[in-house]
């Protein structure tokens, strides 16, 4: 991982891969050359670090929309226009609690209870922002916070509001591809929906550039008021999504637009390890019975919101038809099989 960063570009990346974890590892497959940049100096081995990109960010290019159509029409079919709310305050929401974030993230940042409140001061804003939308548009507004969030905050605020809906579940991609306009702080969503095609608006109270992460906000049309986001979105002539990628050069030097990553991290494996497969039938018994007690407690032991938020929709069901989904889209996934090992575990093999 590592882009979605603090202004310095580096926070995450160095607490991520320290010099000693990289040094016990054979190879790393970056995203893009800004994080080798960023990286090579943790390191004694450059030759260790290899810039492939990533097929997350592939797979929001043009040629794999199809992949989401269908989920796409359904979105479209229940909520026509909708307006998409994305949030990412998971420091001052957190659906453990403050104390948590303090302990949990306090030796990170040394800045903790400083980006706390700064969350707290967005969720208001977003919070004003959502109510305002409603009264004005008679779009569905749909809101979903980030899965570290307290989603119970923001229910009592809309509790009158029948055209506001709040949801957890699923991948954000075919929301994206299906909203009228999305709208976010500073979050992750606003780079895939760039590179999907869609600039979006980040909306943030003014605020020192150290509490909010780059590149999601340099994606997006950037506002600090309300009324001339409410603007704004009724003007159909803002809605052209002609974006010409030169004028953002963080798209390759970050996620490595302009090349296959699939191709890139498949061919890469290949070539280090030509000899290594993986055979299901040789996972040792006491690894698959490990494996399966752990799937059996987690589902037992309800008390990981966290885990369970993240999660949903990761099941067995929706495993067979993203496969089903590949075959159509690429005939190279023709003999492909999905074998179920233990819950929220599943293989992918080409026999």
């Amino acid at each position: 991982e590592g882009a979605i960063d603090f202004q310095d570009n580096s926070t995450l990346l160095n607490v991520r891969y320290p010099t000693e974890m990289l040094s016990s590892l054979d190879y790393v497959f970056l995203w893009g050359n800004s994080q080798y940049d960023l990286l090579k100096s943790n390191i004694n081995q450059e030759d260790k670090l290899i810039v492939t990109g990533h097929p997350r960010f592939e797979l929001l290019k043009k040629k794999y929309h199809s992949f989401y159509e269908s989920e796409v029409t359904k979105l479209k079919e229940q909520y026509g226009d909708f307006i998409l709310i994305n949030t990412n305050m998971g420091f001052g929401n957190n659906i453990r609690g403050d104390d948590f974030v303090i302990s949990g993230y306090g030796d990170r940042f040394p800045n903790i209870k400083d980006l706390i409140a700064f969350d707290k001061n967005k969720r208001e804003k977003f919070i004003t922002l959502i109510s305002r939308l409603s009264d004005e548009f008679d779009d569905k507004i749909i809101l979903r916070p980030h899965p570290e969030e307290n989603i119970n905050y923001y229910n009592r605020f809309f509790v009158d509001k029948k055209n506001v809906k709040l949801i957890y579940e699923g991948s954000v991609i075919p929301w994206l591809l299906a909203s009228k306009i999305m709208i976010h702080p500073d979050c992750t969503t606003g780079v895939e929906s760039l590179l999907l095609g869609k600039k979006s608006i980040s909306f943030l109270p003014k605020s020192h550039p150290d509490l909010v992460t780059k590149l999601p906000v340099e994606a997006s049309y950037q506002f600090d008021n309300i009324s001339s986001i409410i603007a704004f979105i009724k003007n159909p002539t803002n809605f052209s999504n002609d974006i010409k990628y030169e004028d953002y050069p963080f798209v390759d030097n970050f996620f490595s637009y302009y090349s296959d990553s699939i191709k890139n991290v498949s061919t890469q494996i290949l070539t280090l390890f030509p000899n290594k497969g993986y055979n299901l039938n040789k996972l040792k018994y006491k690894d698959l019975f490990y494996l399966k007690f752990k799937s059996f407690f987690s589902r037992v032991n309800k008390k990981d919101s966290l885990s369970e938020n993240k999660l949903k929709g990761f099941n067995y069901s929706e495993m067979k038809r993203i496969d089903k989904d590949c075959k159509k889209l690429e005939s190279d996934f023709s003999q492909n099989k999905i074998t179920k090992i233990t819950n929220k575990l599943y293989l992918f093999s080409n026999n």
